[in-house]
């Protein structure tokens, strides 16, 4: 039998769910988003930062929903200066959670090989690591992980992004949070994605 995740004060049987979102997605009421826990855009490449990332960071931190923040990896930058980028953008005291490395595609035009492509991400991984204490968490599409990175970073957890594919599709690797559907919720304007923890996995894996 699976270990179920649990969120703090639970019941033990309770599958963790949480939202993503960025500079995209209007929160209008933070009082009437549920979620156990939000990851919020904060970073992209070297130097741009979510307009709406500090904003929606205290949003969530007043709603009292525990906080992540996801940096968005381009290949046309050095993993190092993006990695000062988010650090600069997201103190280690403003999030609860561990943060993410979303590596989902390369920038056209800037397309590594496989084993380049690795090193990046080692580098960010590396430097997430000395400075937050903990490895970040990968967030990527099913068949781009498996392609450039499996058996890479087995040391890393990794967020499936596959909304609207079957849990039986999703086996393929060990996923940790599947981004699994895009749709409406209360307090934000239009749809959101989704997510929801493997029961493999203990909701304590996401924290600091």
């Amino acid at each position: 039998m699976p270990f179920l995740a649990s969120c703090p004060g639970g019941g033990g049987t309770h599958v963790p769910e949480g939202l993503d979102i960025s500079h995209h997605n209007i929160v209008t009421d933070w009082k009437a988003v549920k979620a156990d826990f939000i990851f919020i855009k904060a970073t992209e490449g070297s130097s741009w930062v979510d307009p709406d990332w500090e904003r929606n960071r205290k949003g969530a931190r007043a709603a009292k929903i525990p906080v992540g923040a996801y940096h968005f990896m381009t290949t046309s930058s050095d993993a190092a200066a993006q990695f000062e980028n988010f650090r600069r953008a997201v103190p280690r005291d403003s999030i609860d959670l561990v943060p993410v490395l979303d590596i989902e595609k390369q920038t056209p035009g800037y397309i590594l090989a496989r084993r380049d492509l690795q090193a990046q991400v080692r580098t960010w991984v590396d430097l997430c690591e000395q400075h937050y204490g903990k490895k970040p968490i990968l967030y990527s599409k099913q068949s781009f992980y498996l392609k450039n990175f499996a058996g890479a970073f087995g040391d890393c957890l990794y967020w499936c992004g596959e909304t609207g594919s079957s849990e039986a599709y999703v086996s393929f690797t060990d996923w940790c949070i599947w981004q699994y559907k895009i749709a409406h919720t209360p307090g934000i304007k239009g749809k959101v994605d989704h997510n929801k923890m493997s029961p493999y996995h203990t909701f304590a894996e996401l924290w600091l």
